[in-house]
């Protein structure tokens, strides 16, 4: 378990690095704790919740290779309402899913050739990048920067051939 690659769906992708004895409320509690990519600040789950707290291991190479070639695929229209749009954008960045996390980047995107981007559409497309980066840096090995860089291409390559 520990060094496993794996991708929370509230916290992004890292490394399990430790299990360890935690002090919860006078209990003594296995925990699992995990390195988040990037650098960002770490995350402590108690093994026996790990099932349910959605805790997986990465996608393997075919599935992030299917979200990058998602991203150059064309957009799908999103909700008017900006409220609705968010909410929609966030579930799909919340789901954990490299595929699903590659239509919220691919559709925001898309949106935003047509119109500007609102903060609320700027900070969810930051989050879905950072998420898909995240996994897609564990899955290539590679850092978090290119990871960024390779899903920012693929969306640059789409708009060149349309």
């Amino acid at each position: 378990m520990i060094n496993d690659r794996v991708v929370h769906p509230y916290h992004g992708a890292g490394v399990i690095t430790d299990i360890c004895m935690k002090d919860i409320s006078g209990v003594m509690v296995e925990c699992v704790v995990i390195k988040l990519s990037g650098g960002r600040a770490g995350i402590l789950l108690p093994a026996n919740s790990v099932g349910e707290s959605g805790l997986r291991k990465v996608s393997s190479k075919k599935d992030i290779d299917s979200a990058m070639k998602m991203l150059a695929t064309e957009g799908e229209e999103l909700p008017k309402d900006w409220r609705r749009r968010i909410d929609v954008l966030k579930e799909r960045v919340n789901s954990g899913d490299p595929l699903i996390i590659a239509t919220a980047i691919r559709d925001v995107l898309a949106r935003s050739s047509m119109t500007k981007m609102n903060p609320s559409e700027k900070r969810v497309l930051n989050e879905a990048v950072i998420a898909f980066a995240g996994e897609l840096s564990l899955v290539r090995d590679i850092a978090l920067e290119e990871a960024k860089k390779l899903i920012h291409k693929k969306v640059q390559g789409k708009k060149k051939t349309s």
